[in-house]
Protein backbone atom coordinates (compact mmCIF):
# COMPACT_ATOMS: atom_id res chain seq x y z
CA UNK A 1 0.00 0.00 0.00
CA UNK A 2 2.54 2.76 0.66
CA UNK A 3 4.51 1.88 -2.91
CA UNK A 4 1.21 2.74 -4.65
CA UNK A 5 1.00 6.06 -2.57
CA UNK A 6 4.71 6.75 -3.46
CA UNK A 7 4.03 6.22 -6.76
CA UNK A 8 0.70 7.96 -6.91
CA UNK A 9 2.21 10.94 -5.26
CA UNK A 10 5.36 10.98 -7.82
CA UNK A 11 2.92 10.53 -10.42
CA UNK A 12 0.82 13.34 -9.36
CA UNK A 13 3.98 15.80 -9.46
CA UNK A 14 4.95 15.12 -12.87
CA UNK A 15 1.36 15.69 -13.81
CA UNK A 16 1.72 19.06 -12.02
CA UNK A 17 4.55 20.19 -12.87
CA UNK A 18 4.03 19.28 -16.57
CA UNK A 19 1.01 21.43 -16.65
CA UNK A 20 3.17 24.46 -15.04
CA UNK A 21 5.55 24.15 -17.62
CA UNK A 22 2.36 24.07 -20.06
CA UNK A 23 1.26 27.41 -19.06
CA UNK A 24 4.44 29.17 -19.29
CA UNK A 25 5.14 27.74 -22.71
CA UNK A 26 1.47 28.71 -24.01
CA UNK A 27 1.68 32.01 -22.41
CA UNK A 28 5.04 32.84 -24.85
CA UNK A 29 3.99 33.52 -28.63
CA UNK A 30 7.84 32.65 -30.82
CA UNK A 31 8.62 35.06 -33.32
CA UNK A 32 7.60 33.34 -36.52
CA UNK A 33 8.36 34.35 -40.23
CA UNK A 34 5.37 32.03 -41.06
CA UNK A 35 3.08 33.16 -38.60
CA UNK A 36 1.28 36.04 -38.62
CA UNK A 37 0.01 37.61 -35.35
CA UNK A 38 -3.76 37.45 -34.80
CA UNK A 39 -6.26 38.55 -32.31
CA UNK A 40 -6.07 35.43 -30.38
CA UNK A 41 -2.34 35.57 -29.89
CA UNK A 42 -3.18 38.67 -27.16
CA UNK A 43 -4.40 37.39 -24.05
CA UNK A 44 -6.61 40.44 -23.23
CA UNK A 45 -9.25 41.70 -25.44
CA UNK A 46 -10.20 45.23 -24.48
CA UNK A 47 -13.53 47.49 -24.74
CA UNK A 48 -14.09 49.93 -27.13
CA UNK A 49 -12.54 53.02 -26.49
CA UNK A 50 -9.18 51.49 -25.37
CA UNK A 51 -5.68 50.71 -27.03
CA UNK A 52 -4.05 47.82 -26.89
CA UNK A 53 -0.04 47.03 -26.45
CA UNK A 54 2.21 44.30 -26.99
CA UNK A 55 4.56 42.97 -24.33
CA UNK A 56 7.64 41.13 -26.47
CA UNK A 57 10.32 39.36 -24.58
CA UNK A 58 14.07 39.41 -25.55
CA UNK A 59 15.16 36.53 -23.17
CA UNK A 60 18.92 34.47 -23.02
CA UNK A 61 19.86 30.89 -21.86
CA UNK A 62 22.98 29.76 -21.91
CA UNK A 63 23.62 26.08 -22.26
CA UNK A 64 26.57 23.77 -22.00
CA UNK A 65 27.47 20.64 -23.43
CA UNK A 66 28.13 18.42 -20.52
CA UNK A 67 30.56 16.46 -22.79
CA UNK A 68 33.04 19.14 -24.22
CA UNK A 69 32.16 21.91 -21.63
CA UNK A 70 31.41 24.77 -24.62
CA UNK A 71 28.89 27.24 -23.83
CA UNK A 72 26.10 27.86 -26.22
CA UNK A 73 23.74 30.72 -26.14
CA UNK A 74 19.91 30.74 -26.89
CA UNK A 75 18.32 34.08 -27.80
CA UNK A 76 14.41 34.16 -28.05
CA UNK A 77 11.74 36.59 -28.78
CA UNK A 78 8.38 36.33 -27.57
CA UNK A 79 5.30 37.99 -27.17
CA UNK A 80 4.01 37.64 -23.99
CA UNK A 81 0.44 36.52 -24.43
CA UNK A 82 -0.50 37.49 -20.79
CA UNK A 83 0.56 40.84 -21.15
CA UNK A 84 0.03 41.98 -24.36
CA UNK A 85 -3.93 43.72 -25.47
CA UNK A 86 -5.59 44.37 -28.14
CA UNK A 87 -9.40 46.03 -28.88
CA UNK A 88 -10.61 43.57 -31.85
CA UNK A 89 -13.49 46.72 -32.26
CA UNK A 90 -11.30 49.19 -33.09
CA UNK A 91 -9.37 49.27 -36.51
CA UNK A 92 -8.28 45.89 -35.79
CA UNK A 93 -6.12 45.22 -39.02
CA UNK A 94 -4.30 48.42 -38.01
CA UNK A 95 -3.45 47.35 -35.01
CA UNK A 96 -2.19 43.80 -36.00
CA UNK A 97 -0.10 45.26 -38.81
CA UNK A 98 1.40 47.78 -36.01
CA UNK A 99 1.98 45.01 -33.51
CA UNK A 100 3.41 42.53 -36.11
CA UNK A 101 5.73 45.16 -37.06
CA UNK A 102 7.01 45.67 -33.69
CA UNK A 103 7.39 42.02 -33.62
CA UNK A 104 9.73 41.89 -36.37
CA UNK A 105 11.69 44.97 -35.03
CA UNK A 106 12.72 42.85 -32.00
CA UNK A 107 13.25 40.01 -34.54
CA UNK A 108 15.98 42.13 -35.97
CA UNK A 109 17.65 42.40 -32.83
CA UNK A 110 17.01 39.04 -31.44
CA UNK A 111 18.82 38.13 -34.55
CA UNK A 112 21.67 41.22 -33.87
CA UNK A 113 22.11 39.64 -30.04
CA UNK A 114 22.84 36.15 -32.18
CA UNK A 115 25.21 37.45 -34.34
CA UNK A 116 27.07 39.45 -30.94
CA UNK A 117 26.92 36.16 -28.76
CA UNK A 118 28.68 33.66 -31.69
CA UNK A 119 31.58 35.93 -31.57
CA UNK A 120 34.21 35.35 -28.96
CA UNK A 121 34.21 39.52 -28.41
CA UNK A 122 31.03 39.83 -26.87
CA UNK A 123 31.44 37.79 -24.28
CA UNK A 124 34.73 39.86 -23.24
CA UNK A 125 33.64 43.26 -22.45
CA UNK A 126 34.43 45.38 -19.87
CA UNK A 127 32.70 46.73 -16.70
CA UNK A 128 32.50 50.68 -17.89
CA UNK A 129 31.28 50.07 -21.32
CA UNK A 130 28.04 48.39 -22.02
CA UNK A 131 27.69 44.70 -23.06
CA UNK A 132 26.81 44.13 -26.71
CA UNK A 133 23.56 42.75 -24.87
CA UNK A 134 22.61 46.35 -22.98
CA UNK A 135 23.21 47.83 -26.34
CA UNK A 136 21.19 45.49 -28.47
CA UNK A 137 18.32 45.61 -26.01
CA UNK A 138 18.62 49.75 -25.76
CA UNK A 139 18.89 49.82 -29.73
CA UNK A 140 15.86 48.40 -29.80
CA UNK A 141 13.66 50.32 -27.08
CA UNK A 142 14.84 52.89 -28.94
CA UNK A 143 14.31 51.66 -32.57
CA UNK A 144 11.05 50.67 -31.32
CA UNK A 145 9.83 54.23 -30.04
CA UNK A 146 11.44 55.89 -33.50
CA UNK A 147 8.77 53.43 -35.55
CA UNK A 148 5.77 54.27 -33.47
CA UNK A 149 6.55 58.00 -33.75
CA UNK A 150 7.11 58.24 -37.46
CA UNK A 151 4.11 56.16 -38.16
CA UNK A 152 1.69 57.53 -35.77
CA UNK A 153 1.52 54.24 -33.94
CA UNK A 154 1.08 52.58 -37.44
CA UNK A 155 -1.97 54.86 -38.94
CA UNK A 156 0.25 56.83 -41.44
CA UNK A 157 -0.15 53.89 -44.54
CA UNK A 158 2.90 55.12 -46.46
CA UNK A 159 5.11 55.46 -43.55
CA UNK A 160 3.94 52.09 -42.33
CA UNK A 161 4.82 50.60 -45.54
CA UNK A 162 8.24 52.45 -45.59
CA UNK A 163 9.18 50.93 -42.38
CA UNK A 164 7.94 47.27 -43.21
CA UNK A 165 9.90 47.53 -46.45
CA UNK A 166 13.04 48.29 -44.16
CA UNK A 167 12.28 45.87 -41.44
CA UNK A 168 12.21 43.05 -44.32
CA UNK A 169 15.16 44.07 -45.44
CA UNK A 170 17.12 43.94 -42.57
CA UNK A 171 15.33 40.30 -41.49
CA UNK A 172 16.52 39.51 -44.70
CA UNK A 173 20.16 40.67 -44.27
CA UNK A 174 20.37 38.88 -40.84
CA UNK A 175 19.25 35.77 -42.45
CA UNK A 176 22.10 33.39 -41.15
CA UNK A 177 20.77 34.17 -37.66
CA UNK A 178 17.07 33.41 -37.67
CA UNK A 179 15.74 30.81 -35.55
CA UNK A 180 15.17 27.50 -38.10
CA UNK A 181 11.58 27.07 -38.08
Amino acid sequence: MRISIGILALLLSFVTSSSQAQTATTDLVPWSAKHRLTVNDFGVKLKKGKTGKAEFQLATETRTNIYTHQKRIIVRNNLVRSASSINPSQHLPEQLRFQQTLFDIMEIYARQLRQATATSAAATSTQKSPSAEERIVAAAAKRRQRYGVETQYGTLASKQATWEKKVKQELAALQSFAVPE
